[in-house]
Formats: structure tokens, C-alpha cells, sequence
């Protein structure tokens, strides 16, 4: 830098450091600092503020390297920008909308970054109408996503909640939801391993990635959830469906109690600071199904959160499970036994989602959901070694080949109509002498069957009902008995 611009640069209004805790500093001077402000030195180095106090500005530093009393810092006239917009589908950025993915730099920077937005009010709020197609028809058909829900993904470690939320972005690379994905604090390691996937050839292209690592700085980390949200923002005030992973709030929570304690701030219970649910719940709130003042977009939001095996009852759980509108429950147990998406219905809640479903599938899902507790029932008693029953030995082993039906292959969609009749093959004849061999074994070619079955003169209409939803289980059973053959003649 010349003498001439350094000079230019320092006869503003300047601040100096007279405490720094890492990433925390403490200025004197800035007399005109606000909020969300963001201060830079002579090598570069932003921070952002975030607290005026009477004798001293907090900041927030957002770049590596150490800053040491006595540095300098003056505010900055541009802030923060970034270049929003569909030249950042397929690339990876960082919490400050710089590319690190070794692509091309962007464009215009055109969005300035904003922290304390409010939640849009209720009258930019439109009904939750539509349902989003995952394509797994554990989620589909028992526990649907509407479009602008906030659906919690929550699990232990190793149960599989990134391979199904990777799977659900793969899923939608046919469709024009804008798929978002935040990583937030996350090692290295792992947010490679899902961005090779999730970018792979049957992965999703058209999806955004932000990346904050477990070896930045606090502030960085307190900001990747922020600014996935702004940029999901931009898309639907634009008219487009979004969908935000929020990966995890956990550790956002975690590097929210370290900023709080370091900036001497009273701790709450299990020392996270007080205002903890207002921070996360408020963030939460911005997602949602949007009216023509907001651009008729949505944003659905999907948080992360990595649990004990057996413990959800923490501040963060608790908090966040509030701040909600359901959430689905992995199992490691499911995962390692190879079933995905590995999901326990009985302990997963959908409470937006279900208005979504038609009739058809809303009846459908009734009676999965109690074949599937009756078997878990009668296969608990089974266990005693008492003589079962023929109506009892049935029961188990449409139990156990409804569950076969449930899961899938990873990166691979179901259209709902076909996750319908193949569903509901369970409950006609079809099964009748079959195990859950067969059911294993035929488990794609019917899927495929049913997927190529509108040529058909019986199993067509079949399909074209499954896919209006309007008549009844009932009515719909006995349409399907009539196509028994067309399905018998592709597992021979």
C-alpha cells in the first residue's frame, strides 16, 4: 500500500486496541461505531462490532492472525458484502462470501450483510399449502415436510442424518428448489466428504454451500448460520423454494457460550448465555411460506442437531425442539443395520407437514403407522417363545416387509404416487406367502414397475389416482387388487 493511501485511510476516525482475548477485542475510541459495524486494520483484518460499552467498543475479529494492543482500527465504508445470486450454485463459500473452493472469484458484490433482521410478520405469511417431495417414502408418506416448515434433523453421531440430507438435495436437482447447505464449525474432513458427495454425479449442482471449520475463529463460526439464512432470503424474496441445513446449531450453540463467557456476560444454565433461545429461535423464525410482499418464495428450514444416544433433553435440544415445528429422529442402531433413510417414526413429529398430504396418502400413512406399532408390539412378544397365532405371525411379517419398503437406496428419488402403491401392495393380497426375502428381492423392480405403469390399460389408472389423492384408502385398495397381476407378472 502507498503512503499516499495509507495516509488517505488514517485521517478517519480510528480506534485502538487495549485488550485482545483471541478473536475478542476491545477498542478505545470510534466514537460513531455501531452495531454490526465492521472495523479494519492497516493488514486487513475485519472485525465486526458487536457491543458498545462506556468506555469501550467490542468487536468481533473475522480473519486469521493475532491483533495486539496498541493496533489500530477504523470503520470500514463498505462492511461486508457479498455476491449473491446463481453464480454461486455448485460453488462453496466461506462465512464472509469469499469462494474456497478454488473456483473463480465472483462478480458485483450486491448484498450487504445485515445481522438483526426481524422475522417477517404475519401479514407477509402465506399457508403452508404445498408439500416438499423428498423422494423417501419414510418421509413422504409418515412424516411429510411442508414447503416453508422448520423440521429439526436430530441423532446421535453415525445416524446417517447427512446421508439423508444429502440424498434430499441430490433429489431435488430436478426441481427449482434452491438447496442450501451450512456447515458450522465443522472438521475439515467431514465437510469434504459431504460436498464430494453432494456435488458428485448424482448429487445436486445447483446446490450452495457455506463452510465454517472447527479451527476458525469463534466469530466466523457465529456467523455461517446467519448468512445461509440471508442468502436463503435472496433466493425467495426472488420467488423460489428454498431449503436451509443449518449443520449444526449444537456447535453454533457451543462457539455462542464461548463468545458469552470471553466477553464476561453473566452465564445461564449449563453456561450458555441467557438470550441463547432468542438467538437460535429468532434465526429459526425467518424461515417459512412467504405472500407477493415477500416475492411468494419459501424457505424450509432444516437445523441439525447431534445428540447423546439416549439424552434430547438438553438446553439446546429443548430449546430448539420449541422453536420448531417437528423434528425426525435417526437411529445408529437403524443406520448400522443398513436401513435408510434410518428414521424412528415413533419418536419423529411432523406438525405442519401433515395438512400438506391429500387424502389418500393421509389414510395410507394412518395405517402404516399402525401396522408398523402393532408389529414392533407383537414382535416383543414373539420374543417370549409363546405359540403365535396365524393372525399374529401375519402381522409380523408384514411388519417386517413394510419396513423392507421403507428403505432405499441412497441419491435415489420416488416419485409419491409410486411410494403410494408400492406402500400400499402391503395390504392387499399381493404379500400373502411372501417373506421379507422376496420383498428384498423385488424391492427395486416393483418400485420400477410401478414408476413405468401408466402404458398399462389397469395398473395406469391405478397410478393416476395414486397421484390425484382424492378417493378413499378403501376405494383405492380396491383398484389396486384389480392391477394384482400386472405386479405378480414382474416378480416371476
Amino acid at each position: 500500500m502507498s503512503t499516499d493511501a495509507e495516509h488517505q485511510v488514517w485521517e478517519g476516525e480510528i480506534g485502538f486496541v487495549v485488550e485482545a482475548k483471541g478473536y475478542l477485542l476491545a477498542l478505545e475510541g470510534l466514537p460513531s461505531a455501531r452495531i454490526n459495524n465492521v472495523i479494519v486494520n492497516s493488514k486487513g483484518q475485519r472485525a465486526l462490532v458487536t457491543a458498545l460499552r462506556e468506555e469501550s467498543v467490542e468487536a468481533l475479529l473475522l480473519d486469521r492472525g493475532n491483533v495486539s494492543s496498541g493496533d489500530r482500527f477504523m470503520l470500514s465504508n463498505d462492511g461486508i458484502m457479498y455476491s449473491f445470486g446463481e453464480q454461486l450454485f455448485g460453488r462453496v463459500i466461506n462465512a464472509v462470501g469469499e469462494p474456497i473452493d478454488d473456483g473463480d472469484a465472483f462478480g458485483v458484490k450486491n448484498t450487504p450483510l445485515f445481522l438483526d433482521v426481524d422475522a417477517p410478520t404475519m401479514s407477509a405469511r402465506a399457508p403452508m399449502t404445498t408439500q416438499l417431495n423428498t423422494g423417501m417414502s419414510a418421509v413422504d408418506v409418515l412424516m411429510p415436510i411442508a414447503k416453508g416448515q422448520r423440521q429439526l434433523i436430530i441423532g446421535p453421531i453415525a445416524s446417517g442424518k447427512n446421508l439423508f440430507l444429502e440424498s434430499l438435495f441430490a433429489n431435488q436437482a430436478t426441481t427449482e428448489v434452491v438447496c442450501i447447505y451450512a456447515f458450522i464449525g465443522r472438521p475439515v474432513e467431514y465437510v469434504e466428504d459431504s460436498i464430494t458427495r453432494i456435488f458428485s454425479e448424482k448429487g445436486n449442482h445447483r446446490s450452495i454451500i457455506i463452510a465454517s471449520f472447527s479451527d476458525e475463529p469463534a466469530s466466523i463460526i457465529y456467523l455461517t448460520p446467519l448468512v445461509a439464512v440471508e442468502l436463503a432470503e435472496y433466493f425467495s424474496h426472488d420467488g423460489k423454494d428454498v431449503i436451509v441445513v443449518l449443520d449444526d446449531l449444537g456447535t453454533h450453540a457451543r462457539y455462542l457460550r464461548e463468545i458469552a463467557l470471553l466477553s464476561g456476560r453473566v452465564p445461564g444454565r449449563e453456561s450458555y448465555p441467557g438470550d441463547l433461545f432468542f438467538q437460535q429461535a429468532s434465526m429459526l423464525e425467518r424461515g417459512g411460506r412467504f405472500n407477493k410482499t415477500m416475492g411468494n418464495g419459501s424457505i424450509t428450514m432444516l437445523p441439525v442437531l447431534e445428540t447423546n444416544i439416549e439424552d434430547i433433553s438438553s438446553l439446546v435440544s429443548t430449546n430448539i425442539i420449541s422453536a420448531t415445528d417437528g423434528h425426525l429422529f435417526f437411529s445408529p442402531l437403524r443406520h448400522a443395520e443398513g436401513v435408510f433413510p434410518a428414521i424412528i417414526p415413533d419418536a419423529s413429529v411432523t406438525r405442519v407437514g401433515r395438512k400438506t398430504q391429500n387424502t389418500l396418502t393421509t389414510q395410507l400413512s394412518l395405517r402404516v403407522q399402525a401396522l408398523l406399532a402393532e408389529h414392533e408390539r407383537q414382535q416383543r412378544y414373539s420374543q417370549f417363545g409363546t405359540q403365535l397365532s396365524q393372525k399374529t405371525r401375519r402381522i409380523i411379517a408384514r411388519g417386517q416387509i413394510l419396513r423392507v419398503l421403507l428403505s432405499q437406496e441412497q441419491m435415489s428419488a420416488i416419485p409419491l404416487e409410486a411410494q403410494v402403491v408400492l406402500l400400499s401392495l402391503v395390504f392387499t393380497t399381493f404379500f400373502d406367502d411372501k417373506d421379507v426375502a422376496f420383498a428384498t428381492r423385488f424391492r427395486r423392480a416393483l418400485t420400477d414397475a410401478v414408476m413405468r405403469a401408466d402404458a398399462d390399460p389397469v395398473a395406469g389408472p391405478v397410478v393416476v389416482s395414486a397421484r390425484r389423492g382424492s378417493i378413499s384408502l378403501d376405494q383405492f385398495l380396491r383398484k389396486l387388487s384389480e392391477a394384482l397381476p400386472y405386479f405378480t407378472a414382474v416378480c416371476q
